[in-house]
């Protein structure tokens, strides 16, 4: 009898919440408006340093995370209880993007949607093979892309919606095309 066994799996999480995006989103323009960017992933926009400090319009936030986060390592059966070790905020307007990157020295990784205008850009993962796989496997030799044979995938960014991933997983942020309305998100790492 033939079997297909999945290996070599890549998790992904996520929740809908339903915090309050309205503070979140002021609290995050206020602090955009006292503080220069710094660059890290991001082409463009604004990307505020390591969050330190007390944050009180995120401490919702917080809580969800962690709460999620153990929820997750619990399901694909990590044994570490983890916390968050550091937060920034996201703010990308018309065009801005984050290049492909990993956080390293990090267990889990995963980035909160606040605000996501039409056309604001989606998060995109890469697989650890994809250059073997837009090589062999690539759309002249694949009747649909599907978990097996995709290189990318691409998650929408939605608002109140919680990302949670392995912090080595490859991934980037695609353009807001959207010329009127910035995407704002905060991203942040767990050990």
């Amino acid at each position: 009898m033939s079997e297909i066994v999945d290996i070599f799996k890549t998790p992904i999480y996520f929740e809908e919440l339903k915090l309050n995006t309205k503070s979140m989103r002021d609290y995050c323009l206020s602090l955009k408006q006292k503080n220069t960017s710094v660059i890290k992933s991001n082409v463009g926009g604004w990307q505020s340093d390591n969050l330190e400090g007390e944050h009180p319009p995120l401490n919702d936030l917080f809580l969800e995370i962690e709460n999620h986060c153990s929820k997750f390592t619990n399901e694909i059966g990590l044994k570490d209880i983890l916390s968050i070790d550091n937060v920034w905020i996201n703010i990308n307007y018309y065009k801005d993007f984050n290049c492909e990157h990993i956080h390293a020295n990090s267990k889990i990784s995963g980035v909160f949607y606040i605000e996501t205008p039409k056309d604001c850009g989606n998060i995109e993962f890469v697989s650890n093979d994809a250059n073997m796989k837009n090589y062999d496997w690539n759309k002249n030799s694949i009747k649909t892309p599907n978990e097996y044979t995709a290189a990318h995938w691409v998650m929408p960014s939605i608002k109140n919606r919680l990302y949670l991933f392995p912090s080595w997983l490859l991934h980037k942020v695609l353009p807001n095309l959207n010329p009127k309305k910035e995407r704002i998100s905060i991203s942040f790492n767990l050990v």
